[in-house]
């Protein structure tokens, strides 16, 4: 799945509801293999403007068993492997079947397999939480994913390059906060 040109809108209070029905049909396929399936991203955070895919993880606790199941998320669920940034697996699906359509295109979804040692989904979930209890920080970020788009609309690297340090620097303030909590699962 192409992301580029890389297109920022305004926020959609659809985005919630279109990523429950995707945990649903995901567990069916991920139940046996993983402890929590979240919604993360920007698409997670009411009110903050992003590109209009909804990002999942589901966080892994029984790698073997899931790999050897990976055909199913193809097959039975259109999720194809795109790449595998570390010692997690990043899937992407076009939501071509009939689920939900966002404007002229159906929606897309972005899965995050991260295994449960892995530290990745922990501060997906406190960046998420701090930009949920923070308007003003989740304001600035918009402003920094526009700027960012509008700078490199057809590069996804430096898109995310230009987001890095703002970034990096919001969860080091989430890991220090102590009312921002990595919430129950919800799996």
């Amino acid at each position: 799945m192409d992301e580029t040109p890389i297109r920022i809108v305004e926020y959609n209070p659809n985005w919630a509801n279109q990523f429950e029905p995707e945990r649903q049909r995901l567990n069916k396929v991920l139940d046996e293999y993983t402890s929590r399936i979240e919604h993360i991203g920007s698409t997670s955070v009411e009110g903050l403007s992003a590109k209009p895919i909804i990002d999942i993880t589901a966080v892994v606790t029984d790698v073997e068993g899931l790999w050897g199941d990976l055909d199913k998320l193809s097959a039975g669920l259109g999720y194809q492997l795109s790449h595998i940034p570390t010692d997690w697996l990043f899937l992407q699906c076009t939501g071509d079947t009939g689920q939900f359509r966002t404007d002229d295109f159906s929606q897309s979804y972005n899965l995050h397999l991260i295994r449960e040692s892995n530290e990745q989904w922990k501060n997906d979930l406190r960046f998420r939480e701090y930009l949920r209890a923070n308007p003003d920080v989740r304001d600035q970020y918009g402003t920094i994913k526009q700027k960012a788009a509008e700078s490199h609309p057809n590069n996804l690297n430096e898109y995310n390059a230009a987001k890095n340090d703002f970034c990096a620097s919001v969860l080091a303030q989430a890991k220090t906060d102590d009312s921002i909590e990595i919430p129950d699962k919800r799996h």
